[in-house]
């Protein structure tokens, strides 16, 4: 049992570790890595996709980001590795598209793969409804019912339009690429 946890924790630990670490160099380095966040509807900001998760704009919203990502990550984590990898990215890549069309400021942050994990797990357990698949879901509920608050959310500096893409493409991707019903 002990074995199968660490197991489910590895890769979220580790990308949750490269978020960490991408904003420690950010926040040592004297240059501001956010200009490589995304950049609405321009050309170049098509290359912040893939590095906007990893990118913050400050402790707090690090802060904010990396518990549900590692808790959310080690649920997904549960149906599989090569399962949480691709779909982690294909939401990283949907997520960052979507946003790169419907946001009007340069975005940064990982919420909207927080928004994308959430949203692919509750809609794998509307789908499936398995025992697993339910458990999971309520599990990501009791921890993170609150998410759906940030959909509805317009302040100033913090980007509906990422977590609107992320939640979008979670329900995508669990479509696209359901987990196993004989997950592992």
């Amino acid at each position: 049992m002990v074995y199968k946890l660490k197991q489910f924790m590895t890769e979220p630990a580790l990308l949750t570790g490269a978020v960490i670490i991408a904003y420690l160099i950010d926040f040592i380095i004297p240059i501001d890595f956010n200009r490589f966040g995304i950049h609405p509807r321009s050309l170049l900001g098509l290359f912040g996709i893939p590095l906007s998760p990893f990118l913050h704009g400050g402790f707090g919203h690090l802060f904010s980001n990396i518990f549900p990502l590692f808790a959310l990550g080690v649920l997904l984590r549960s149906f599989g590795r090569h399962l949480f990898i691709g779909s982690t990215v294909a939401m990283i890549l949907l997520s960052g598209l979507l946003t790169w069309l419907l946001s009007s400021s340069i975005v940064v942050g990982a919420s909207g793969l927080v928004f994308a994990y959430w949203t692919y797990l509750i809609t794998t357990a509307i789908r499936q409804k398995t025992t697993q698949t339910i458990i999971i879901a309520g599990i990501t509920l009791l921890l993170y019912g609150g998410l759906i608050l940030g959909l509805a959310s317009f302040r100033e500096g913090i980007s509906w339009a990422g977590h609107f893409s992320g939640a979008v493409a979670g329900i995508v991707v669990a479509i696209l690429i359901p987990a196993d019903k004989q997950t592992r």
